[in-house]
């Protein structure tokens, strides 16, 4: 509404465009007889209305820029410190708007989301922006897919400790064992396949 003092700028929108709340139909209190005004009254009551007008803009701007500075203030309360990274760093990709995740959940409803995997890679950092908090990462086997990403995406991957963690070391596949006894570890050919999900 056009009478409805705002928040920010401590005036009503109608007060900033006509200099006065409006008139409210019929007024309250009758106005006075007045006579009519002589030119120099007139453009002196102009001039002071310009004025009235110029001193509101003003503290409507003040105080919406105070506004500004709060609302940044409690904003900024509980974010914490962004993490930087340098060309060349390893990152965990977020899986939260990826395309396998969709389309996971889209194939069948009854899927559940939480038994995907949360964050993908570990990537390299390409290109760095961090005045911009925007990351390009070496994606080798997404072609049209753009590389790069905010920074909320991108956890610093951290490789696991094998003394510490054991359980969560990653296993490696032994060798092929030939029936003369042999070890090989280089495929030929793959003779069978078991898809999941």
């Amino acid at each position: 509404m056009m009478n409805t003092v705002n928040i920010s700028t401590g005036f009503s929108p109608f007060q900033l465009r006509m200099g006065r709340s409006p008139r409210v139909i019929p007024p309250f209190v009758p106005s006075p007889n007045t006579s009519p005004l002589s030119d120099s009254e007139e453009s002196a009551a102009a001039q002071a209305l310009v004025e009235h007008l110029a001193m509101d803009v003003n503290e409507a701007q003040d105080n919406l820029l105070a506004a500004k500075v709060n609302q940044a203030e409690f904003a900024n309360r509980h974010r914490g410190k962004e993490v930087t990274f340098a060309e060349g760093d390893k990152v965990l990709l977020s899986m939260e708007h990826r395309d396998r995740h969709r389309e996971y959940m889209q194939a069948k409803s009854s899927r559940s989301a939480k038994f995907m995997p949360r964050f993908d890679g570990p990537y390299s950092t390409t290109k760095v922006h961090p005045e911009k908090s925007n990351y390009t990462l070496d994606l080798p086997n997404e072609l049209n897919r753009h590389p790069s990403f905010h920074s909320s995406l991108l956890p610093k991957f951290i490789p696991n400790d094998d003394n510490l963690f054991p359980s969560q070391a990653m296993a490696k596949p032994g060798p092929v064992v030939t029936p003369e006894g042999e070890e090989e570890w280089l495929i030929d050919r793959i003779i069978d396949e078991q898809r999941r999900g």
